[in-house]
């Protein structure tokens, strides 16, 4: 068997594993529960993907509440040592320049053919958009609440003392994940993968 012909099928036995997992069941569940059935249609995209993300979200908190950082890990027989390499890089580099790295690989013409280098770029790359858009609105709220005297001294100061901590979790899964690839595995990262799944993004 050609490396072509593993490639692919490794793509398409991943892609049927994952679309066969129990997330995705919840996900079509949601739209019927609440009294809501027949009524998905009537709702706007913008909707819609905002019940996607607040699942997806959910789904993610309850995974790390059990120490699971990722899921459905399976190796890639076609991802050589520098597709690792890359995909290591893709996540490490994350932790001191967010953002860069994946760019680069998605904008080369190299990742077009490199599958595995393309699908840790884009979960890495999701990572750090919602790792920094979390950072800005902690950042925001804590500067609005300030005008409240007491109650914004009191959460100014747990957020100073919580930012090294939760920082230093990013860290801690940003370089795991980056092993893990490494080691040639392909995997979801709880809530983010199943989201990029559903947008057509992986």
């Amino acid at each position: 068997m050609s490396e072509e012909q593993r490639k692919q099928g490794f793509e398409e036995g991943y892609q049927d594993g994952f679309e066969g997992a129990p997330v995705n069941s919840n996900n079509e569940g949601m739209g019927n529960s609440g009294g809501r059935t027949g009524t998905s249609n009537s709702r706007t995209p913008m909707e819609q993907a905002a019940d996607v993300a607040r699942a997806q979200a959910t789904q993610a908190a309850d995974a790390f509440r059990r120490g699971e950082f990722m899921r459905d890990a399976a190796e890639d027989p076609a991802a050589n040592a520098d597709d690792r390499l890359i995909a290591l890089l893709a996540y490490a580099t994350q932790a001191f320049i967010p953002f860069i790295m994946p760019i680069i690989i998605l904008l080369s013409e190299s990742s077009k053919k490199r599958p595995f280098q393309r699908y840790h770029a884009i979960q890495s790359l999701a990572l750090s958009c919602i790792v920094v858009a979390v950072g800005v609105f902690v950042s925001i709220s804590t500067a609005i609440l300030q005008v409240i005297p007491v109650l914004g001294f009191i959460i100014g100061i747990a957020v100073f003392c919580l930012t090294p901590i939760a920082y230093l979790m990013f860290l801690v899964a940003i370089f795991y994940y980056g092993y893990q690839a490494y080691q040639g595995k392909r995997f979801a990262i709880p809530g983010l993968t199943t989201f990029l799944h559903d947008q057509g993004w992986l």
